[in-house]
């Protein structure tokens, strides 16, 4: 694919190229006019494969919006613009990961792939949290209807706390992936589990910097939830920064971080 890297300057089509960008790349690209059009693509046998990898693609792309569905107490603030493409790699990695699917309506089960899920990361830019996980502690019951966050003496070093941080506290996030299945009546991708996106979070108190923290942080779904063997659940933790003003307002601070230490 050609990159226009002169200023060639002019509206509408010029002759037959045509340049374009996409979201978040400074780069013009040039190419062609013409090509497959939509009747083409959605009926032609040569372009069978093509309408293969749509149909999956489409089906990630409801699972990617679900997970930022339950997290969307996390966004955007701990996220970078690519947070959304880097979570669709895992789960089109899950979604070929289907043993037993016809290709084009592939199954995305989260509940065999979890691992795949912890390596999710949220901010490339801001990997404070990192550093910090050695000194978190999390657990589950067996129920998977919360989990807690422990913290004994926990201690943030002065090097990752951004200039003017008064204050931080520490969050706990919990939120419910379903597994997806290509339903054959409805001819499109939809979630085994009524729960899908259920999420719950709790924080610690605000904390002044230099100050050691030791507390328990349980965040549970609300009473009487039961997960099914068709839900995953991400735990999410971490550190977001504040500064003080007057007596009891914190404005929040750039250099916060989110990690996922579990998903069960």
């Amino acid at each position: 694919m050609a990159i226009l890297t002169g200023a060639i300057k002019y509206r509408k089509s010029f002759k037959s190229i045509r340049n374009y960008v996409t979201l978040h790349d400074p780069n013009v690209y040039a190419g062609e006019k013409g090509g497959a059009n939509r009747d083409l693509i959605m009926n032609s046998p040569a372009f069978a494969r093509t309408r293969e990898n749509m149909n999956e693609f489409g089906g990630c792309g409801l699972a990617v919006k679900a997970i930022r569905q339950g997290m969307l107490n996390l966004l955007p603030e701990q996220t970078d613009k690519y947070f959304t493409a880097r979570l669709m790699q895992i789960v089109k990695a899950i979604n070929l990961d289907d043993p037993d699917g016809v290709r084009g309506k592939r199954a995305i089960i989260f509940t065999n792939d979890r691992p795949l899920l912890c390596t999710m990361v949220f901010n490339k830019l801001q990997p404070a949290v990192n550093s910090l996980k050695i000194q978190f502690v999390w657990e589950h019951p067996i129920t998977r209807a919360s989990a807690k966050l422990t913290l004994t003496d926990f201690a943030i070093k002065p090097l990752l706390v951004p200039a003017g941080a008064t204050h931080y506290r520490i969050q706990n996030h919990i939120s419910v992936i379903s597994d997806y299945t290509y339903v054959e009546v409805n001819r499109r991708y939809e979630p085994l589990s009524q729960l899908n996106t259920l999420s719950a979070h709790i924080y610690s108190e605000y904390t002044p910097i230099g100050t050691a923290l030791t507390d328990e942080l349980d965040a549970a779904f609300p009473t009487g939830t039961t997960l099914t063997d068709d839900d995953s659940v991400i735990q999410a933790v971490g550190v977001e920064f504040f500064q003080k003003t007057g007596t009891a307002n914190y404005s929040p601070l750039v250099g916060g971080s989110m990690v996922v230490v579990d998903a069960f």
